[in-house]
């Protein structure tokens, strides 16, 4: 299976990410003096902590190519309605319904005729997708943050309804195959672990002090994830953009 450009970037993204890393003291702090320790482990508490925000935003911003990837494939072959989520369909319409309610007088009266008139098609099995209506913006802006629970909920509108258990397997069977057949690895645990710290890293805390060790390990957990988030973006690309 082709490498994805969303995919390809992210991994270049890591280089970025380890050569921040790699920045911090490289002499064991037992052989400096107590001034040059504290403004060690100071350089490293800053560093750590900016690997883990910007990590996350990198993986994020994968997400987000990710699913833009779907919908400009899915716009490019025009594949009949059938072959598209009612999830997909349901969360474009429903848009266009909440905008209706919003407004009042001609402009309503407007929306609910385009409503129709446009929307509608998207209901019929055998019309072919119109690309003017789908909406990367739209499905990327479902996607607020890399938690478990938000990733369940923009996959299941893709009708993939077990995306943890899917990353689950896929992290553990890569930790094996790297010879570490002792560990095992609960991806919502982690990933709320990793949100988490980023977002009170984010916020000002300054008590959040990941170490080196840790920002390493969660560089190759989210590669991980981010390598098996890419194949199943790539199965629901194939199967929208059938044909038959």
């Amino acid at each position: 299976m082709p490498e994805s450009d969303s995919y390809a970037e992210f991994i270049d993204s890591l280089r970025e990410v380890r050569t921040l890393l790699a920045a911090g003291p490289s002499q064991p702090l037992g052989h400096k003096g107590a001034t040059d320790q504290a403004q060690d482990r100071e350089l490293t508490n800053a560093l750590t902590r900016a690997c883990v925000v910007m990590l996350v935003a990198h993986f994020e911003g994968f997400i987000k190519a990710a699913l833009t990837e779907l919908i400009d494939e899915i716009c490019e072959t025009k594949p009949p309605a059938r072959r598209i989520p009612d999830g997909l369909l349901e969360l474009h319409t429903r848009e266009r319904i909440q905008e209706i309610f919003g407004t009042d007088g001609p402009d309503r009266i407007h929306k609910t005729r385009r409503l129709f008139s446009t929307y509608a098609p998207l209901w019929d099995e055998d019309r072919s997708i119109n690309p003017r209506i789908l909406s990367a913006t739209i499905l990327t802006r479902q996607f607020t943050n890399a938690k478990p629970e938000v990733l369940e909920s923009v996959f299941a509108l893709l009708d993939v309804q077990d995306v943890i258990p899917q990353l689950e397997s896929h992290v553990n069977q890569a930790l094996i195959a790297r010879g570490d057949e002792a560990t095992s690895i609960k991806v919502a645990v982690k990933l709320t672990e990793i949100v988490n710290r980023r977002n009170k890293i984010a916020h000002g805390d300054r008590s959040e002090k990941p170490t080196q060790f840790e920002v390493e390990g969660y560089v190759v957990f989210l590669q991980d994830i981010a390598g098996c988030i890419s194949r199943i973006i790539e199965q629901r690309i194939r199967h929208c953009c059938s044909l038959r």
